[in-house]
């Protein structure tokens, strides 16, 4: 015996309703529908669901029993609806290069489910497996289509008790023997590195980051300094943050990139990287507002 799905509806709004005005009210038809309704589910189980009377409906212990039964089947067949009449859910893997902090791609995230509502958001640790990537212009596949976030310098991170705390800026000659947390994820890094050394310049490794986040902390618990992207040091709240020497010119590029055959990736692309660079506009204001009232 197959049950009409229709009726169990009617059934279900009459036991909840407790009144079939108010139950042919609630599902938009005429009264004698949901009476129709119930006197078949009765006939079909052969057993009385509901006490009649003028104050109106009162479930038998089988219409107690249905109740719960009939609210499962009409469940299970909405979400059946539902996934067979919604859009197919496609995977998409987005790589984050791993000096990206993750609350630098919160904007990114968010433009991603108001665009790609469908999609089911996969972060990857190798870019081979990921349509879309975050990262330098430097670090990005040849062959990538690129579109660009922002540019920003890199910054010197100095522990709040570390004497160099006091320097204002830092010089080549500062640099000399100054304890430091390597970034051996990042290849901007080691070209820094690399320019210290053809001025002669050597570093004191004392510590090595296997990301960003943990690089912030270590800073903070004193462990060196650290030369990171200017924006990650608003992060590192138990850190000094000083620029560079003009000797020493270091930016870094950071944008969205992608197969430029993912066509459909592609032409998201500017507009996803328009609506971060206002988010992060609007959010350098609110801090900046912030600031202001606090000083006040």
């Amino acid at each position: 015996m197959l049950f009409d799905l229709r009726a169990l509806g009617y059934f279900v709004a009459a036991y909840e309703e407790r009144s079939v005005t108010a139950a042919a009210r609630r599902c938009f038809v005429a009264q004698p529908s949901i009476s129709m309704a119930i006197r078949g589910l009765e006939g079909a189980l052969k057993t009385v669901l509901f006490e009649r009377s003028r104050s109106g409906l009162a479930p038998t212990p089988a219409g107690d029993r249905l109740y719960p039964r009939a609210c499962s089947l009409l469940a299970q067949s909405n979400a059946m609806l539902r996934e067979f009449r919604e859009a197919p859910r496609e995977l998409l893997g987005l790589y984050l290069q791993d000096d990206v902090l993750v609350h630098t791609a919160a904007p990114l995230l968010t433009q991603l489910a108001q665009h790609l509502p469908h999609a089911v958001i996969r972060l990857s640790r190798n870019p081979e497996e990921a349509r879309l990537h975050m990262v330098a212009e430097q670090c990005k596949r040849p062959a990538d289509r690129f579109v660009s976030l922002w540019r920003e310098p890199y910054v010197m991170l100095v522990p709040e008790q570390h004497p160099l705390r006091f320097k204002k800026r830092f010089a080549l000659s500062d640099l000399q023997g100054a304890p430091l947390i390597e970034r051996p994820y990042c290849p901007q890094h080691q070209t820094f590195i690399r320019k210290l050394a053809e001025q002669g310049i050597a570093l004191e490794v004392r510590a090595s980051a296997a990301r960003e986040e943990l690089l912030l902390h270590m800073v903070e618990l004193g462990l060196g300094l650290a030369v990171v992207p200017e924006s990650h040091a608003a992060h590192a709240r138990r850190a000094v943050v000083r620029p560079l020497d003009d000797a020493l010119p270091f930016e870094r590029h950071l944008g969205l990139a992608c197969d430029p055959a993912d066509v459909s990736l592609v032409a998201l692309l500017g507009l996803m990287a328009s609506e971060i660079r206002d988010a992060r506009k609007k959010a350098a204001l609110v801090s900046v507002a912030a600031v202001v009232t606090h000083r006040r």
